[in-house]
């Protein structure tokens, strides 16, 4: 992996897990689907600046790829939500996480793709290490609902994760701003169609606001990832989202980490690094 995609990699790591730790604390004051039209709704003005500080040029078919890329990204938020209310966050975290990696990989060894053994095996830790940090025994339930929602929520992350590999570098962030759009225009559309209410509450305001622009702006360190790095490198920094979250859950909301989570953590440590070496 080059400096450059390792960078970018790990921002888009860092920045969308703390999107995530954030959109998670709003959701527990007001409706998740408000929260998550909300955020979406926020991203957009900041990943538009993103955009334009970038430069590239307007290419209409990037922009239409971007749209595209938002409705997987739309499917996976909205599905895994609902999958959060109807089965364990244990279950439907890890496997939409793991899917979501997986399928990029698929899709980058069958076009040709071919990292070196060190970098497959940070590939294989960087998958576990989410399984560990999202599963915590006893406290997650196994249900064919949360294994169902799961399996689609990261077929929809997985879809985002290819289109946006597939869009030009020259466009620069067209596709993250088109994406965006799409993604808050379905989430605004998902809120309407279960009877959320229109608004977050004042409480959740502030968190749901943050969210959205840690969000925006890695996403846009991650779309630029994805047009240059190899796809089966950028799919396991989707999976890896979530061990930032968990880690900010356990320094700043003083939720205790059980053995095999740290251990999850450690994996991930080491599968940045095998990758970034190799």
């Amino acid at each position: 992996m080059t400096p450059r995609v390792l960078v970018l990699v790990v921002l888009s790591i860092g920045l969308i897990g703390s999107a995530d730790f954030f959109g998670g604390i709003a959701s527990k004051r007001s409706s998740p689907f408000t929260v998550a039209a909300l955020s979406q709704w926020v991203g957009v003005p900041v990943i538009t600046v993103v955009a334009l500080l970038e430069g590239g040029a307007m290419i209409a078919r990037d922009a239409q790829l971007g749209l595209l890329a938002g409705v997987g990204s739309a499917l996976g938020v909205v599905v895994m939500y609902r999958g959060f209310s109807v089965a364990s966050v244990g279950v439907v975290a890890p496997i939409a996480s793991t899917v979501g990696a997986m399928l990029p990989i698929v899709v980058g060894l069958a076009t040709g793709e071919r990292p070196s053994a060190l970098v497959a095996t940070g590939l294989v830790f960087g998958v576990a290490s989410v399984l560990l940090v999202g599963y915590v025994r006893g406290q997650a339930r196994l249900s064919i609902r949360g294994v169902a929602h799961g399996i689609v929520a990261g077929s929809g992350f997985a879809a985002m994760v290819v289109i946006y590999a597939a869009t030009s570098e020259a466009s620069g962030l067209t596709a993250a701003v088109s994406g965006r759009i799409s993604a808050a225009t379905l989430a605004t559309l998902a809120m309407v169609a279960v009877g959320a209410p229109r608004r977050v509450s004042r409480t959740a305001v502030k968190p749901a606001v943050l969210s959205g622009v840690f969000a925006g702006v890695g996403m846009g360190f991650f779309v630029s990832a994805s047009q240059v790095g190899e796809l089966v490198v950028v799919g396991v920094a989707v999976a890896m989202f979530p061990v930032v979250t968990v880690i900010l859950a356990a320094l700043f909301l003083d939720e205790r980490l059980v053995r095999s989570q740290w251990a999850g953590v450690a994996l991930a440590a080491s599968a940045v690094a095998m990758i970034s070496v190799g």
